[in-house]
């Protein structure tokens, strides 16, 4: 080897070293985010298995999943302030740590008190983790690189909600209900190792600001009752006094927060996260995408046990091709779309959606799987992945630095609350009429296919109506 060919050899060991770090930070935080998905929806086919080990009703078995979805949502804004406050890597390592002890707590728990205990751990370490490795990979990544990295963030995120039905019928079949808990303690470790070694990560985020414990208390209250609220709502109905009294609850907490918050000397909800049409239209747009497709999982679940008789595990993979086809979309179409624009390629991939959902519109008692599920659901995934990487890049890229916890919260509150949302407005169709299963699925799709235009119209409105042409300079600056 000659002399001369040395220096050169440093900058390409350089470049090789970078793009090592670049791997495993997006690794660590991908992988971090497909567990925490999978933890929402992974107890779910294990439920009837737990109810009979542990001796609960149906009412007592139903707050197992709903304890971790409390936590998680209520949790979520004041999570993103934390990763502001004291460094996002140090909050998300944190939350990770606290999932892996929660689940240790919740499948090892003799009875239901410690079960609920550790599931509502679980979504306090979710909440942590989740908005901070979000904001991470807004902080760590640039340009091109960071288009890829939310493409594979948000296929994770698609994946990890049907995986986990997929995954906690495996483990309830090979073993017991507790697995589909245990499983996340050596993962979570292997996460956490990941990450404390990861250079890519060391400092990153890394800041000092007031928390604003006024403003958290109230955006955790008020945030904590809507999907109580919510929750409530799609078990017992929108006029039980369960449901009513947190929503209205709720409604008075989010008006005294937008009193007291701008008042004081660092707003937890600065207008440089909120204002802006083009990023009000994609919260708008994330929370009724999100309420659609909870419902879609959710309700085209119980058809397929109900109707088309498929057990727990035949169902997690019957609903496997949505996850697929929104890998597909996000990893290999997106490169071919990059030139088009980000509101162009989040309105073509909602009417992907629409057209999907819509069809699901004609399923009944005679439909089959191949014919009245699958070309459907394939598309529905097609159009979610088109359009949910230009959602998260409009509301991400655009946030200042020092505001990217916050911003990521705000976006999985969205995400989080509309679906709370979808499970308990779509209730009404699925329960209504003769209250058989195959006669109200029809209606349910055609409510989740009204949502879906109300997405594109108010897309339009904000993004393409009056005004929108004085667009601040940091909503074109995403665009770009």
């Amino acid at each position: 080897m000659s002399v001369d060919a040395v220096p050169d050899e440093v900058p390409a060991r350089a470049a090789g070293s970078r793009a090592r770090a670049r791997g495993l930070t997006l690794t660590a935080i991908v992988g971090a985010e497909f567990m925490l998905q999978l933890d929402g929806t992974v107890v779910n086919v294990a439920l009837p298995a737990l109810q009979s080990d542990l001796g609960l009703s149906a009412a007592a078995g139903s707050w197992v999943p709903n304890a971790f979805l409390l936590a998680f949502g209520g949790l979520l804004l004041l999570a993103g302030r934390l990763g502001d406050a004291f460094g996002h890597r140090r909050v998300f390592v944190g939350g990770l740590g606290l999932v892996v002890l929660a689940s240790l707590l919740a499948g090892l728990a003799p009875g239901v008190e410690l079960l609920l205990a550790g599931r509502l751990l679980q979504g306090a370490g979710a909440a942590l983790a989740g908005p901070n490795g979000l904001a991470l990979l807004a902080v760590v990544f640039e340009g091109e690189r960071r288009q890829r990295a939310f493409g594979l963030y948000s296929t994770v995120t698609g994946l990890g909600a049907s995986a986990g039905m997929v995954l906690g019928g495996v483990l309830t079949w090979a073993g017991d209900w507790r697995w589909s808990l245990l499983v996340n303690v050596p993962v979570g470790l292997l996460i956490i190792v990941l990450s404390l070694t990861t250079p890519g990560l060391a400092g990153a985020g890394t800041r000092s600001r007031p928390l604003g414990l006024l403003s958290a208390a109230l955006v955790t209250a008020a945030v904590g009752t809507a999907v109580y609220g919510l929750v409530h709502a799609a078990e017992q109905g929108w006029g039980d006094a369960g449901t009513l009294v947190p929503l209205a609850g709720s409604a008075a907490l989010w008006v005294l927060l937008a009193v007291v918050d701008p008042r004081t000397s660092e707003p937890l909800l600065p207008a440089a996260v909120l204002a802006g049409r083009e990023r009000a239209g994609a919260f708008v747009d994330l929370l009724l995408l999100a309420a659609v497709l909870t419902g879609f999982l959710v309700y085209l679940v119980q058809y397929l046990r109900g109707v088309l008789h498929f057990n727990a595990l035949q169902s997690g993979l019957a609903v496997l091709p949505f996850g697929l086809a929104l890998l597909l979309s996000t990893q290999v179409l997106t490169p071919y779309v990059s030139g088009v624009g980000l509101k162009t390629r989040a309105l073509l991939g909602l009417g992907v959606v629409l057209a999907g959902v819509a069809w699901l519109a004609r399923l009944d008692a005679d439909s089959s799987y191949l014919t009245g599920v699958l070309p459907q659901i394939v598309l529905v995934g097609l159009g979610v992945g088109v359009a949910i990487v230009p959602f998260n890049m409009i509301i991400l890229s655009a946030a200042p630095p020092e505001h990217a916890g916050v911003a990521a919260g705000v976006l999985q509150t969205a995400l989080t609350v509309g679906g709370s949302l979808g499970l308990a407005v779509l209730l009404i169709p699925f329960t209504g009429g003769d209250g058989e299963i195959a006669g109200t699925i029809s209606t349910v799709f055609l409510w989740a296919a009204g949502a879906t235009v109300l997405a594109l119209l108010v897309s339009v409105l904000l993004w393409y109506g009056p005004g929108a042409r004085r667009a601040a300079p940091p909503e074109r600056a995403a665009e770009a």
